[in-house]
């Protein structure tokens, strides 16, 4: 599992905000109140929604809430929510622990899968194949994340998830070398959602047709023409880049046709540059 050359892409979509946290709770609440469990773990189970809006999530108490549902009512109204919980708890912490992620990845997989066995409700089904299609993503499985992103989209109540998953449909797409259909998609994005996040990275992102190792973002032209000639001198074939807005020079060894060719490139660099990146 490639995790750390991911990092940088946004976790979503997953209900993330204020809004889609009281959303899934008015959705949540009327199915948690049928239940013969104790008040206790209905009021976690809530809380552990609301828990997801937070920028860093507790993981664990996410977790405890959910296997405390689970526990008093395994097969109750709301067990499919606590087993997305569990897993996309477990994914959250995949996001930020490196030595565990890829098995906080495997098991956040296998809640989504059991959650799917018990016939959640369309928007909550949504979200657990946007889940699964994340995971795979991660694992580097791009083809097997369009599925689950594609299916995931289908039922999704938000614009805002709507967005960012059509985008992370581009991004699977984009690394498989499908530039043509990743550009659709990215089109796509910004026609449906204009003026959102998802619309400007996909704009970033559009127009690529080959893979790049960026090994480092410069203020000083000069100092990007330094390093430049350095890798020249080391064989690779670096260029600089300018970002006129950003008033910012990017060097890139490249260009690459395969995201495996540009990974292999960037582990051959990163003793030297310890910031490479491949991009797209």
């Amino acid at each position: 599992m490639r995790l750390a050359e991911h990092r940088w892409t946004p976790r979503f979509p997953h209900a993330r905000g204020a809004c889609a946290a009281l959303l899934l709770l008015l959705l949540l609440l009327p199915l948690l109140t049928t239940t013969g469990c104790a008040p206790g773990s209905k009021e976690k189970l809530a809380a552990a929604y609301k828990e997801l809006d937070n920028p860093t999530p507790n993981s664990a108490e996410i977790i405890d809430a959910a296997d405390a549902y689970l526990k008093e009512s395994p097969s109750g109204p709301a067990a499919a929510d606590a087993l997305y919980l569990h897993g996309r708890a477990l994914e959250e912490k995949a996001q930020r622990d490196v030595s565990t992620s890829q098995r906080d990845s495997a098991e956040a997989y296998n809640y989504y899968s059991q959650a799917l066995t018990l016939k959640p409700r369309p928007a909550l089904e949504g979200l657990i194949h946007v889940g699964m299609g994340n995971v795979l993503y991660f694992q580097d499985r791009y083809s097997a994340a369009i599925i689950e992103l594609t299916s995931g989209l289908e039922k999704l109540d938000r614009d805002s998830d709507k967005a960012w998953t059509l985008y992370r449909i581009g991004l699977c797409q984009q690394r498989m070398g499908h530039w043509a259909d990743a550009d659709r998609s990215f089109a796509a994005v910004q026609q449906q959602f204009p003026n959102t996040a998802p619309a400007q990275r996909a704009r970033e992102h559009q127009g690529n047709s080959a893979f790049w190792v960026q090994v480092g973002t410069y203020a000083s032209p000069a100092t990007a023409d330094a390093t430049t000639n350095e890798l020249k001198r080391m064989g690779s074939p670096a260029q600089r880049f300018q970002d006129t807005a950003r008033n910012l020079q990017y060097v890139r060894v490249g260009p690459f046709t395969t995201y495996d060719a540009a990974l292999a490139a960037r582990q051959r660099l990163q003793a030297r540059y310890r910031d490479a990146i491949v991009v797209p």
